[in-house]
């Protein structure tokens, strides 16, 4: 149980540090982590949005960790058990995608996001839920 539970745990603290990184202006990386059609980027997101993103990864983090019971004084485990269900449904279905830009089932490919979506990003986001599914239903 504990296994994923910190796994995903780091998953999540090292993605909201990397987007805190994009959000102070760090820019590596940034080529390859945004849709582009066209040698447009599909959207821009700002600094206010990248911290946002990285909040959220923060907050799964401690979700994740609070499926070990360390803060059973203050909120019942159920509460991490489903909101860990909620990570690994949100997961999922970026891993399957909106069908035309990110996950498996996109229609854009050839580009350097597209490629690193198909090796990396919608596998990664399927092992997250696969592990929320884990501490879900075996925690």
């Amino acid at each position: 149980m504990i296994f994923p539970v910190l796994i995903n745990t780091s998953i999540f603290i090292f993605l909201s540090f990397l987007h805190v990184y994009w959000a102070m202006g760090g820019t590596r990386g940034t080529n390859a982590v945004i849709p582009v059609i066209e040698d447009k980027k599909v959207f821009e997101p700002g600094p206010l949005m990248t911290l946002a993103v990285a909040a959220g990864l923060g907050i799964f983090a401690f979700i994740m960790i609070g499926n070990l019971d360390i803060f059973k004084a203050y909120v019942e485990l159920n509460f991490f058990k489903y909101a860990t269900l909620i990570i690994g449904i949100i997961f999922s279905l970026r891993a399957i995608g909106d069908f035309k830009y990110i996950g498996f089932f996109k229609k854009t490919t050839g580009t350097l996001f597209a490629k690193n979506d198909t090796r990396y990003y919608s596998p990664l986001c399927m092992a997250i839920a696969f592990f929320c599914y884990l501490i879900f239903f075996i925690g």
